[in-house]
């Protein structure tokens, strides 16, 4: 459990993300390990929106039941999360909003409206915040100074000036009428770290790895993905298309890809289903490209600002025919971005399409990491040498491996043809059953390596356990949480989590999961998708899967909840979360 852990709750368009950005980078810069989870409406202005802020020494992976804090911009943000506080937990508000009466709750009012009127404008309301959450954690506002000049400084001075005054009178407010009612962080020992958001993460990695281009058409919450490539894609000589629909842009990734870049593709829910004849022309065509899914609850619209795995099946699934492919979701930002990378060079490595989920949690979600290790999963080239192809070149000759060498269009004195169509070797049309057998076959042959690619599944907790979980992407940081409160309640367990899905890593997943004795998947979906993939693939048969499908993210509570449900509350009774 994280040493303290603050709820920042308001409307979109008050101010929120430009506070919980300041603090993030403030807690950032002191060396303490943060996860900020945010929580949105699907709208521009209005609705109730929120950030959780998990505060601590050591790394945190899930989003947490209770806050220490509530940091309340308007009254509906008192309202809703109230409950969800710790016991002596503390409520900052505008002097406005009159706070309810409730035992064991400490209430901090600040005239945030008034002060940021003194200011100089309404919009100062969030520095006041800003200021009189720093005083409630007890950090001094030098801090807080230097981050507002640097953050508002193209502005001009008037803008600098008027938002520190702003935020000092919050400060100032606290330390004179609340200094009883403040929670004074730990020190930690300060350390440069990145603070850095799973969209973030996934997009460095797909630049490590080589990317030279990405289409997309914009959709939740897959957006952030693509508008961070962009942001860098001139410096790195990147072109970014935004296209005029998911079904152009995964067409102009697979030309691309053709003419001989590194492509990629961004998309949600619906665009994904857009891209399924695109994606089957990859399988046939053998075209590398990488498809970053960020999903979100559905059938269709459903909630696009929320999260949910339920596209794990779709994945495994989408397009028309049978053709070799590979999906993986990683379980955090830090493990996005060693996969992105992975999955750019497999795509390339295999000519096949490589799906890589994610969700809103993902995406959204900032922590603070560790520089990266470049060196880790290196960038390598699997373009063939023409000097060294016979001739005629054969752009689907049949390989012992089923890969065949591939050239770019535009390749000198080589004729470089792709087709939708069943070809021969040379790319050339043909309904010849022969012929027809020996390319499904050779495509297939594939995955014999595809499968011994890194990609096993990851193991954490106890050794001999007696409850045992599974899980995959995201679901990681909340089994871990579960995993660690009930050994810490002297109930052994331990949890597996797949990230390569396909091709499934099925010896291992035998190796570490048959002979369980309880055995649960966790999972963001109603219908337990994991369970099914792992009895299909192994004949492992799960329990009644740990499922959350209200488009919130899993947390450790919720997975000991769904266990009490099961097996009683018992020996559940004495863990601690």
């Amino acid at each position: 459990m994280p040493q303290t852990t603050l709820t920042l709750g308001g409307m979109a368009g008050q101010g929120l993300v430009t506070v919980s950005d300041l603090l993030l980078k403030l807690l950032a810069r002191a060396g303490y390990r943060l996860l900020a989870t945010q929580d949105y409406m699907s709208r521009v202005r209005g609705g109730h929106n929120f950030i959780q802020i998990c505060i601590d020494a050591d790394p945190v992976f899930a989003p947490q039941p209770a806050a220490d804090i509530l940091a309340a911009l308007d009254r509906r943000s008192m309202d809703e999360h109230l409950r969800e506080l710790t016991a002596g937990g503390i409520v900052l508000h505008d002097s406005d909003h009159t706070p309810p009466t409730v035992n064991g709750v400490r209430f901090a009012g600040v005239p945030m409206n008034r002060f940021a009127n003194e200011a100089g404008n309404p919009v100062y309301a969030n520095a006041v915040a800003l200021g009189a959450i720093a005083a409630l954690l007890e950090i001094g506002m030098a801090g807080v100074d230097a981050l507002l000049r640097e953050h508002f400084g193209k502005k001009g001075n008037e803008a600098v000036e008027k938002n520190i005054a702003a935020a000092q009178a919050g400060h100032r407010h606290i330390a004179r009428y609340y200094a009883e009612t403040t929670r004074p962080l730990q020190p930690v020992k300060q350390k440069t770290r990145m603070l850095i958001n799973g969209a973030q993460a996934i997009g460095l990695g797909m630049m490590a790895g080589g990317l030279r281009f990405v289409s997309a058409y914009p959709m939740s919450p897959s957006t952030s993905i693509f508008n961070y490539v962009t942001a860098n894609a001139a410096e790195l000589g990147i072109l970014s298309e935004q296209a005029e629909d998911e079904i152009a842009a995964v067409n102009m990734a697979l030309g691309a890809s053709a003419a001989g870049v590194r492509t990629a593709v961004t998309t949600s829910g619906g665009g994904l289903d857009l891209m399924a004849e695109g994606i089957s022309l990859a399988g046939i065509a053998e075209t590398p490209v990488v498809i970053a899914n960020i999903m979100r609850p559905g059938p269709a619209t459903g909630l696009p600002t929320r999260t949910g795995q339920e596209d794990l099946d779709l994945a495994l699934n989408i397009g028309h025919g049978e053709f070799p492919r590979f999906v993986f979701a990683p379980g955090t930002a830090e493990e996005a971005f060693y996969t992105a990378i992975h999955a750019m060079n497999l795509a390339d490595k295999y000519q096949v399409p490589v799906f890589l989920l994610g969700d809103q949690q993902l995406v959204d979600s900032y922590v603070t990491l560790d520089r990266f290790n470049a060196a880790r999963v290196r960038f390598k080239n699997y373009l063939a040498d023409p000097a060294k192809l016979p001739d005629p070149y054969k752009r689907y000759s049949l390989t012992p491996n089923g890969v065949s060498p591939r050239l770019p269009y535009g390749t000198p004195g080589a004729r470089v043809m792709y087709d939708s169509h069943l070809h021969e070797e040379d790319g050339h049309i043909t309904e010849d059953p022969g012929i027809v057998r020996a390319m499904v076959e050779k495509r297939f042959r594939k995955l014999k390596g595809m499968a011994k690619e890194p990609g096993a599944p990851t193991w954490y907790g106890a050794k001999k356990p007696l409850i045992t979980l599974a899980c995959w992407g995201t679901a990681y940081g909340a089994a871990r949480e579960a995993v660690d409160a009930l050994n810490g309640a002297g109930i052994k367990a331990g949890m597996a989590h797949f990230n390569r899905l396909a091709p499934f890593p099925s010896g291992e997943a035998r190796a570490l999961l048959a002979k369980k004795e309880t055995l649960h998947t966790v999972e963001g979906n109603f219908t337990g998708q994991l369970a099914r993939l792992l009895a299909r693939e192994t004949g492992i048969r799960t329990g009644v899967p740990v499922t959350r499908y209200d488009g919130r993210p899993i947390t450790a509570r919720f997975i000991i909840d769904r266990l009490k449900e099961v097996h009683g509350n018992g020996k559940f009774k004495r863990v601690s979360l």
